[in-house]
């Protein structure tokens, strides 16, 4: 099933990111072209904290066969993966980014397009 691969990827990718962003935050913002002051590096470790409250829910998620638990979990995140790559996709227009911030605003897309998809085409209404 397409979706299982898309939480799997996503958990991994969240994994990762929580990992970054919690304990290095400084370099995983400078990956993108950002720099800052103390409060922008809390801000980014929250956001790794946020990525970890990720991972955990598509941790469980892939650990449940439920239909009705799986279609929530794939609608909510394509309703935040959608928002985030609009979000992230201004960011980049206005330069607040360097080019790397491209593979953030694609690594967004790209969910949301597969989470649509489950969210409207594959998965159980009920």
């Amino acid at each position: 099933m397409i979706i299982k691969r898309y939480l799997q990827l996503n958990f991994l990718i969240s994994a990762a990111m929580s990992i970054a962003f919690i304990c290095f935050p400084k370099p995983g913002l400078a990956l993108y072209g950002i720099s800052g002051d103390t409060t922008l590096y809390v801000i980014a470790q929250y956001f790794g904290a946020t990525h970890a409250a990720f991972a955990i829910l598509l941790w469980l998620a892939l650990r449940k066969n439920q239909p009705q638990f799986l279609r929530m979990i794939v609608v909510s995140f394509f309703v935040g993966d959608t928002a985030g790559t609009l979000v992230l996709l201004i960011a980049q227009v206005r330069g607040l980014m360097d080019p790397s911030g491209w593979v953030l605003v694609g690594l967004c897309l790209f969910f949301a397009a597969g989470y649509a998809y489950g969210a409207f085409n594959k998965l159980p209404k009920s």
